[in-house]
């Protein structure tokens, strides 16, 4: 079997892309550098150089695939851009798939689209407000890619899955809100947080299986799964965790979320009050899904990885 990962030199779909090619899978990555993937090297592993926008490039990676990996995206904050490279290359993979009997196209959405969460913990069947989310245009710009995915498995007969999560990690973590936290932190300035907020993290290893489990499930056909590790972490906690790290005497105000507008030392998303608790119980039943790890065992990795940002940010 041949499986097309786009976006696979990327974050996520480069850990995607080691679980396949260590496991001897044969692997194609479309992507518009070789980034995580540069040193790299295995028989089994093809790496195509382009964009999906180019509806030409998708169609040669097409080729001999069996099963698709959608995990490449733009987060452009401009509404051309992102129209061009997330909406038309979603597009262009969708039809190139239809085209080529394609046998499953799995592709990563986001918590986003959920906006507000209206109950908790958040289920697939929860209202799609992405507007309401801090990163709109993001967020809408999935939504409506998960809809074209839906549109092709009714009117093409196209196996499709979609996965919602919220935050990713591995050995290494980002977010620009929590860069702002750790810089303020090193500076010793105040650190204001929402009560209550935050979220339930994702590791790569988990999300690596999740993709594992649903590929070529029947059951996985035509559904959208959230993901998490199964812990739900706060911005409280990870407040505190960065003071601790960096060794700082700066103060943690915690703010009612009801009256959140956002702050220089964690940033303005509209995301960021939100209780992102999202409810896995869908993917255990239908594929079998499990985090690998416990909650203490996935707090004891998140808290390596983030030391291992506050260093990145020390060394600045």
């Amino acid at each position: 079997m041949r499986i097309l990962v786009t976006g696979g030199a990327g974050f996520m779909g480069s850990s995607i892309v080691r679980d396949l090619v260590a496991r001897g899978v044969e692997v194609r990555v479309l992507d518009k550098t070789k980034g995580a993937l540069a040193e790299l090297e295995a028989a089994n592993l093809e790496i195509v150089e382009g964009r999906i926008e180019d509806r030409e490039a998708v169609q040669q990676a097409m080729k001999n695939v069996e099963v698709v990996y959608h995990l490449a995206e733009s987060y452009s904050p401009q509404p051309y851009e992102a129209l061009d490279i997330d909406v038309r290359g979603n597009i262009n993979l969708l039809e190139a798939a239809a085209e080529h009997g394609i046998k499953h196209f799995l592709f990563t959405s986001t918590h986003r689209v959920y906006g507000k969460p209206r109950y908790l913990p958040i289920k697939e069947e929860h209202p799609l407000n992405p507007e309401e989310s801090g990163r709109a245009l993001y967020a809408i710009c999935k939504l409506t890619n998960e809809k074209f995915c839906l549109h092709y498995y009714r009117e093409h007969s196209l196996p499709i899955t979609i996965f919602r999560l919220w935050w990713a990690f591995s050995s290494e973590i980002g977010g620009r809100a929590l860069r702002s936290v750790i810089d303020t932190a090193l500076k010793g300035g105040l650190i204001r947080i929402p009560e209550e907020a935050g979220g339930s993290f994702l590791h790569n290893d988990d999300l690596v299986g999740a993709f594992q489990s649903a590929t070529l499930d029947s059951k996985a056909y035509g559904e959208a799964f959230n993901l998490s590790s199964g812990a739900f972490v706060s911005w409280q906690e990870l407040g505190q965790l960065v003071c601790e790290l960096t060794d700082s005497s700066s103060p943690l105000e915690l703010v009612p979320r009801e009256s959140w507008t956002g702050d220089v030392s964690i940033g303005d998303d509209r995301s960021i009050p939100h209780i992102c608790d999202l409810d896995i119980t869908k993917a255990e039943r239908l594929i079998g899904y499990k985090p690998k790890y416990s909650a203490q065992e996935l707090k004891a990795l998140l808290r390596e990885a983030v030391a291992k940002l506050v260093l990145a940010r020390k060394g600045r």
